[in-house]
């Protein structure tokens, strides 16, 4: 199965933000900064563990040479780059083509990376800095698999420590692996509906038990000679194909059977 795959650019004039409000992650439909801040930084960004994210420059910065480090979250705020040590840096040379970020930086929980030219962090305080939420995916229970089992969307919210399945409509379960045909009660007229716990949508997965004298989805009166018969001294006035009443004869009162 293909994995998501999350590019960014680094670039001084593209995707900085500089306030909670300007900062969405375009790939999820979700706000991802989950702390408030005031500085500078590339938009935050949500990934489901095993995702693939690939970082590459513009032709300004690839001339002018940037290095990624990883880094602690206080030293992601302040840009410093204190204590660095060799196997902190995401790839040993500087980015130039477009590079994917190896697994190991990209486990579940937040990572902080700050980009350097030459051990400077003045590209860091300008804003090319990424705050990372990777989140683990609990939206199918097997990789061979389909996400949300086909019938929903793997989808996570701020806050949240993982991604989770939102179920497309008559679908429910875990992982979206159930369906249910009764949720909008097919049946009219009161009836009741059953189902038989099939999950293939193609095929009658209810059944509707019906007040007498109706049937299919208690939507039809079973024919005009019962229709009369249900009207002791009256006669049975059809008004559409799912609904009748009694026009009582002289003398005689009681409730019109109105469905």
């Amino acid at each position: 199965l293909k994995k998501n795959t999350i590019q960014m650019n680094w670039t001084l004039i593209g995707n900085i933000c500089r306030s909670v409000s300007e900062c969405w992650d375009s790939q999820r439909g979700d706000e991802s900064s989950e702390q408030p801040f005031n500085f500078p930084q590339i938009c935050p960004v949500q990934l489901q563990h095993g995702d693939k994210l690939l970082m590459s420059a513009d032709e300004t910065l690839k001339s002018y040479g940037i290095k990624l480090l990883n880094v602690s979250k206080d030293n992601f705020e302040s840009c410093s780059a204190t204590g660095q040590r060799e196997d902190q840096f995401l790839l040993p040379h500087n980015i130039n083509e477009r590079e994917q970020v190896d697994a190991r930086w990209l486990m579940p929980g937040h990572r902080y990376f700050i980009a350097l030219h030459e051990g400077d962090t003045q590209l860091c305080t300008l804003g090319l800095r990424l705050n990372v939420t990777v989140k683990t995916q609990l939206c199918r229970s097997s990789p061979m698999l389909r996400l949300c089992s086909g019938n929903g969307v793997c989808q996570t919210g701020v806050g949240e420590s993982a991604f989770h399945c939102r179920c497309h409509h008559k679908y429910s379960g875990r992982f979206c692996e159930k369906f249910d045909a009764c949720l909008d009660n097919p049946c009219e007229n009161k009836g009741v509906c059953l189902s038989n716990g099939s999950t293939d949508p193609h095929y009658r997965t209810y059944k509707c038990l019906c007040p007498p004298h109706f049937t299919v989805n208690c939507s039809e009166i079973i024919g005009k000679a019962n229709c009369d018969s249900i009207c002791e001294n009256g006669t049975c006035l059809q008004i559409s194909p799912a609904s009748f009443k009694c026009i009582c004869d002289t003398g005689f009162s009681g409730k019109h059977l109105l469905f």
